[in-house]
């Protein structure tokens, strides 16, 4: 039996993000590999809480990733054209919050 590669995830937003989409990514056997949150010390907070080996603070940093699969944005929504259009020009998938 050949096991399916994991799927690499990215999740731009710490507060919906890490109380729902990370805790519901890692239970569906997802890889998040990044966070990215306004201020460093949330983001590396978020991280060591889930042992996520990455953080930013800046989404574009994030978007540099080469293996990174997919981001989820979950930031307010006033800034979901601009990260959402950033990481299509990245070539990444995209889960975008309302």
């Amino acid at each position: 039996m050949t096991k399916s590669p994991t799927f690499r995830i990215g999740v731009i937003g710490v507060g919906f993000g890490a109380q729902v989409q990370i805790p519901g990514f890692l239970s569906e056997g997802l890889k998040v590999v990044a966070v990215c949150a306004r201020h460093m010390s949330r983001a590396q907070h978020v991280a060591n809480q889930f042992g996520i080996p990455f953080y930013f603070s800046d989404y574009r940093q994030l978007l540099e990733m080469r293996d990174l699969d997919a981001v989820s944005v979950a930031t307010p929504y006033q800034y979901h054209r601009e990260i959402s259009e950033a990481a299509l020009e990245a070539g990444k998938h995209i889960i975008c919050e309302k």
